[in-house]
């Protein structure tokens, strides 16, 4: 069972502004500071503290060190319609990708369809807010990219493979927001381990190994040295090896063992790969009829009979969700030890920390 934990909450516009003003002063521009300190938000809002603005701390190292590009040209070519490819010239993912984006639901509208690729980028955070800005605009979006290596290949004890995260999501009829999925393919987040790490806990058997294959439970020595078991063996290894192709071999991208990590030494670039694309339903059949589909879908899943436990059948995105709109309601919840971090930093940058309007103890 997890221990009483204190948190703070923020005003959504507070974490932002400050997240803009860390940025600001290692030189990212204001638009690029805005979407990714608004993203990084975006996460605490929703409780994936392990994508939120905790990932500050990295970003300004690696800028600091020349590993990111606060400035980067983003280059666009297109070889055939319907495809592009941005060169992300080592600038942060949250940037790239949301341009991608951008890119590929005008594609999409000329000619019902785009794929659009990402060269040599940075850490994009979560997955999901990609995939989420061509579903608000009527169409299919999927957004995919690799990482820095922590899983092995099955039959391997070697640190080869990123757990690289895949998001699909699904436009839906108002005032519905899109179906999402936004999932990696090991037990648990680096992040989360991250997470026991500072407070002392035991990783739980089954979520990282040693290189003999050995389950790893102390949380300071699975950060140096463990290996996340994917999820369903063989079954996780592969959907991870399949996105390390499409979004980085598919954009002449940084690969496996080639990539920069966030946390671990030596410091070098991550140059990583990302994959966006949009497809528009309409180009198969009437998008009433596909969203008359997707309703009765999703209605039927959550009328399903519960299992003996009581839990109420919830939609992928569900529960990430319903935590945006109590962060909406009551302030965004940042943990102590988060706090203490951020705090490290804006003493050392000169920001002001942002003002809490409320504390409480989440179970």
């Amino acid at each position: 069972m997890h221990s009483p934990a204190p948190v703070m909450r923020f005003e959504r516009e507070s974490l932002v502004q400050f997240g803009v003003a860390i940025l600001d002063r290692v030189g990212v521009p204001d638009d690029a500071a805005r979407i990714t300190a608004d993203l990084l938000v975006r996460a605490d809002e929703r409780a994936v503290s392990t994508h939120g603005l905790v990932r500050l701390l990295p970003y300004v190292r690696r800028i600091q060190a020349g590993l990111v590009n606060t400035n980067p040209s983003l280059a666009m070519e297109s070889r055939k319609p319907g495809f592009a490819m941005i060169d992300a010239d080592d600038g942060l993912g949250q940037l790239c990708a949301s341009r991608a984006a951008e890119k590929a639901i005008k594609l999409t509208k000329e000619v019902g369809f785009g794929i659009v690729g990402v060269h040599n980028s940075h850490h994009l955070g979560m997955c999901a807010p990609y995939a989420e800005q061509i579903a608000k605009a009527g169409f299919i979006g999927l957004s995919m990219t690799n990482t820095a290596p922590l899983m092995a290949p099955t039959g391997s004890a070697e640190r080869l493979i990123g757990n690289n995260p895949l998001a699909i999501a699904i436009p839906r009829r108002a005032p519905h927001p899109p179906l999402v999925l936004d999932i990696a393919f090991s037990h648990a987040a680096f992040g989360a381990v991250q997470k026991l790490a500072a407070t002392g806990g035991q990783v739980p058997e089954g979520w990282m190994h040693d290189k003999e294959g050995l389950w790893i439970r102390d949380a300071a020595t699975a950060l140096r040295e463990g290996i996340m078991a994917p999820i369903g063996a063989h079954k996780g290894y592969g959907l991870a090896l399949i996105v390390e192709v499409l979004a980085a071999a598919l954009t002449n991208s940084s690969v496996l063992d080639e990539v920069g990590s966030l946390f671990r030494e030596p410091p070098i670039h991550m140059r990583v790969g990302h994959l966006i694309i949009a497809i528009d339903p309409e180009a198969l059949l009437d998008m009433s009829v596909f969203l008359d589909r997707v309703e009765h879908i999703c209605a039927r899943v959550q009328s399903a009979k519960p299992a003996p436990d009581g839990n109420k059948v919830k939609l992928p995105g569900q529960p990430e969700a319903e935590m945006q709109a109590q962060s909406e309601s009551l302030g965004i919840p940042l943990s102590e030890k988060i706090l203490s971090d951020l705090a490290g930093l804006a003493a050392e940058l000169g920001v002001a920390m942002p003002k809490p309007v409320g504390r409480e103890v989440i179970q």
